[in-house]
């Protein structure tokens, strides 16, 4: 009889463990802070609400709301920071990095273009391939000497890459055409400037705190 008993404790735990690790791997965050669908979610409510034909006014404002709802997904996942070093600035605030990061920036001021690296980390949480998928928006900015103003912003569209592994290497490219006084004359001078990833809410000024994403200070410098 005790061995009986012994041996449904054994399979009530065995199938207990089974049932944890089937809801991990089905989309539950290891770390507790958002479950792994919660990006889709995201795609979804802005699908759901037409974001892509909106005034740009209305999406922010969509936007806005979402990032109210999904703000306690900002957990940064310090196991999944890049080491010391990699980074060729000081990273001044850390999102969510589970998904994706940006370890550096540059700008040519030949062409008044900036240009960041994003490594893409998971092979979801981006939407459907190859749409609708979602951006990976970078806003670049320049100090004034009050404060840092934005200067440049564009984004990557992806989608999710079943069936692949990542980590994958996307950039975003963004022509300053803003505030351009800060980045003339090519003088030489050295410039400190900032820049925001923020996965598919758009960053709306310099001091923006993305969910997903993060921020990189780093030095310029505008020559010829």
């Amino acid at each position: 009889m005790q061995t009986y008993t012994q041996l449904f404790k054994f399979t009530a735990m065995a199938a207990s463990m089974l049932a944890g690790s089937l809801f991990i791997s089905q989309g539950a965050r290891a770390d507790g802070t958002c479950p792994a669908n919660v990006k889709e979610e995201v795609v979804k409510i802005m699908i759901n609400n037409g974001a892509e034909k909106m005034p740009d006014e209305k999406r922010l404002s969509l936007e806005a709301d979402l990032y109210k709802k999904f703000a306690p997904c900002s957990k940064p996942d310090t196991k999944l920071l890049l080491p010391e070093g990699a980074s060729c600035g000081k990273t001044s605030y850390r999102g969510s990095l589970w998904y994706e990061e940006m370890s550096c920036c540059g700008y040519d001021p030949q062409r008044r273009m900036f240009a960041c690296p994003v490594s893409v980390k998971q092979s979801y949480g981006f939407g459907g391939s190859p749409l609708p998928g979602s951006r990976e928006y970078v806003l670049n900015c320049v100090w004034s000497g009050g404060g840092f103003l934005p200067v440049a912003m564009d984004s990557v569209h992806l989608a999710n890459a079943s069936g692949q592994n990542p980590p994958w290497q996307f950039a975003v490219i963004a022509a300053a055409n803003t505030n351009i006084n800060l980045v003339q004359p090519m003088s030489g001078a050295s410039r400190s400037a900032r820049s925001i990833l923020s996965w598919q809410l758009q960053p709306t000024d310099c001091n923006y705190k993305p969910i997903w994403g993060n921020v990189v200070d780093y030095m310029i410098r505008l020559d010829q």
